[in-house]
């Protein structure tokens, strides 16, 4: 065999590998059992990655047929459900036919998200501080003095240092 067959070859080869794998995971939409079944590993891929601009194309095909794969099955188990054995006394005595709305929801908010999006609002509205009435906080304080608790002289503290501050 020649040089040129040779590398023709390998040529080939690796296109055979590049195409399986991305069957593969069109299929799966798990990049490491794909890479076990096409047999590689599955470094490989993110060389390709790297070095072939065609393959990127063809990997991001291969990535929305793989989603389009997940979303027909998200739509069979919210539709047309999954039938699920139901036990009496240890033994199978029929199916129930068990659906899924949370898959139901993600789907309708998928196909029409100005409909089902989620709505969040946040309030960033500050409402103006009411200012003490200072006559009853005096008289407030002069209770307390009077009572002769401590109390009532931290109170008078804070109005005198109020004061200050204003």
């Amino acid at each position: 065999m020649s040089n040129v067959s040779t590398v023709t070859h390998i040529t080939q080869q690796v296109k055979n590998r590049k195409k399986a794998f991305l069957a593969v995971y069109a299929q799966l939409g798990n990049i490491k059992n794909a890479a076990e079944i096409a047999e590689i590993d599955r470094t490989t891929h993110y060389d390709w990655l790297k070095n072939d601009p065609e393959y990127v194309l063809d990997f991001a095909d291969a990535e929305l047929q793989a989603g389009e794969h997940l979303e027909q099955e998200a739509r069979r188990r919210a539709v047309e459900g999954v039938e699920k054995p139901v036990f009496y006394q240890g033994k199978q005595c029929g199916t129930i036919r068990e659906y899924s709305d949370t898959l139901l929801i993600f789907l309708l908010k998928g196909a029409m998200p100005e409909k089902y999006r989620d709505r969040t609002t946040v309030d960033v509205s500050v409402q103006q501080a009411q200012p003490w009435d200072i006559r009853s906080i005096r008289d407030l304080r002069d209770m307390l003095i009077k009572g002769g608790d401590e109390v009532g002289e931290i109170v008078a503290e804070v109005i005198e240092q109020g004061k200050d501050e204003s």
